[in-house]
Order: structure tokens, then C-alpha cells, then sequence
């Protein structure tokens, strides 16, 4: 540590020491606070968003319970109700307008079907049929999902290539980040399941690969490519187009208690 740091973390703590002496307040009552925001600088500094808002929250919660006699925490959660509250009066018209953009897209996309399948019925047949045969030779192959269980720490598959087979992921506390566009995916579906008690889970995922995405987080925000959704008990699912035809295709289960799920496009 420099002289000059130590000398300034010096004048600082005489200087807080002397204020809450005039203020008549006591030194001990503010250790609590104090540690709490150095621990959400620190996870603020790792890129650790949204767990560094929890400790922030707790700090400022003992703050305003010591100096003002609040409940902080008391007014948050009325302010949180009262959000929601209004933005669930709020959805059922705009749940509307959507339904009925989606009933016209349906309609039109139901004619052109139509059109396609009078000239195309006998490929479909040959289709169905190739189908149904990689369908019985896959449920004739038992596959050992690789499983990986961390209490604290990250889980990284960044950087270099890698074999991706079924994985199943469950982490307490920390981050989990997967590339996909390093992974060498085998032919058929995979299927990569994540559960995260506290912290974030990043899915980096090619623009040419067929996917489907489940995702949710009791607390936090849900990321899916262009969409996105924060707050309490949020759930996304989205799947592209032509998913289960795909000769390639992964399966993405995501959900973390506290904290966010994002998956992107590169």
C-alpha cells in the first residue's frame, strides 16, 4: 500500500471519528453499514452487479434505521409493491394489443402454410419419415450427462474449444459463462442445465445455431437476446425457428435464485 493511501484511509477515519462525536453518535453503530458497502464496492468492481446491489441495500437499510429511525427496507419493499401493483393494471391492454397483432400474424402465416403444403405433401411425408427414424435410433442411445457442482466460485467455458455433451451445472454462489461458440456440438439435441443459488449465468451463443432457451430468476433479470425482464419471479422461454428439425441443436435450462441470466448473440 502507498503512503499515500495510508495516509488518506488516516484523515478519513479521524475525520468520521470527530463527526459522529459533534453528531453525538456512536463509532460501533456504523461498523455494520461499513463492512456491507466495502463487501458491494468489492463485488461492484468484479462486474458483480446485482449481488453488490443486495449488499448496498443492506448498508443503506442499517443507515437509515440508525441516523433517521426508518425502515428502509419497510419503504423498498412499499415502493416494490406499488411497481408491480401498477404495471400488472397496466399489462392486460397491452396483453391485448399484442394477442391481436398475434391473431392477424397467425392468420397470414396459416394461409401460406396452406399454399406450401398443397405442393410440397409429399416431401413433408419423406420428411416425417426420416424423422421418426433418428427419433428411435436416439432413444436407443443413453447419454451420461457430465455433471459439475461448485459451493462457491466461478464456472468458465471461455476461450478455448471444447467437446460440449449433456452438462447439468449447479453453483451456490458465483458466475457461470459459457461460449458456445467454441463448443464442438455433436449431432442431435444436447441439453445443458444451470441452477444458480446467487449470481449470474452469461450464455454467449452463435447466430447460426438452433436453440431453445428456458430461463427464469426469483430475483433479478432475465436476458434473452433482445428481450428483457427484471424484477421478482421472471420467466422466459424462446426456441428458433425450425428447432426440432435442426441435424445440431442444444437445449438451454437456466435459473438462478438471485441474480441475472443473459444469453447473447455473436
Amino acid at each position: 500500500m502507498r503512503k499515500q493511501t495510508l495516509f488518506g484511509i488516516i484523515f478519513v477515519v479521524v475525520g468520521l471519528n470527530i463527526l459522529f462525536n459533534t453528531m453525538h453518535l456512536s463509532t460501533g453503530s456504523f461498523v455494520a453499514p461499513l463492512i456491507f458497502f466495502a463487501i458491494g464496492l468489492f463485488l461492484y468492481k468484479r462486474k458483480h452487479n446485482f449481488i453488490s446491489l443486495v449488499f448496498f441495500i443492506v448498508s443503506a437499510s442499517i443507515i437509515f434505521d440508525q441516523l433517521l429511525g426508518m425502515n428502509f427496507m419497510g419503504i423498498l419493499i412499499a415502493v416494490v409493491a406499488l411497481y408491480f401493483g401498477i404495471r400488472l393494471v397496466k399489462e392486460p391492454k397491452k396483453r391485448g394489443r399484442k394477442e391481436a397483432k398475434e391473431a392477424k400474424k397467425e392468420k397470414n402465416q396459416e394461409s401460406q402454410d396452406e399454399e406450401k403444403q398443397q405442393g410440397n405433401n409429399s416431401e413433408q411425408k419423406q420428411e416425417k419419415n426420416d424423422q421418426q427414424e433418428k427419433q428411435l435410433k436416439e432413444e436407443r442411445i443413453i447419454f451420461t450427462p457430465t455433471m459439475r457442482r461448485t459451493l462457491i466460485g466461478d464456472i468458465r467455458y471461455l476461450g478455448e474449444p471444447f467437446e460440449l455433451d449433456d452438462l447439468t451445472i449447479w453453483n451456490g454462489i458465483g458466475d457461470v459463462r459459457i461460449d458456445l461458440s467454441k463448443a464442438i456440438i455433436p449431432e442431435g439435441e444436447t441439453v445443458i442445465i444451470v441452477q444458480a443459488i446467487i449470481g449470474q449465468i452469461d450464455f454467449y451463443v452463435p447466430e447460426d445455431l438452433a436453440i431453445a432457451i428456458q430461463a427464469s430468476s426469483t430475483i433479478g433479470e432475465v436476458s434473452l437476446f433482445h428481450e428483457s425482464h427484471g424484477g421478482i419471479n421472471q420467466q422466459l422461454s424462446i426456441a428458433t425457428k425450425e428447432y426440432k428439425k435442426a441435424p445440431r441443436r442444444v437445449k438451454l435450462i437456466l435459473s438462478t435464485f438471485i441474480g441475472e441470466v443473459k444469453v447473447r448473440a455473436v
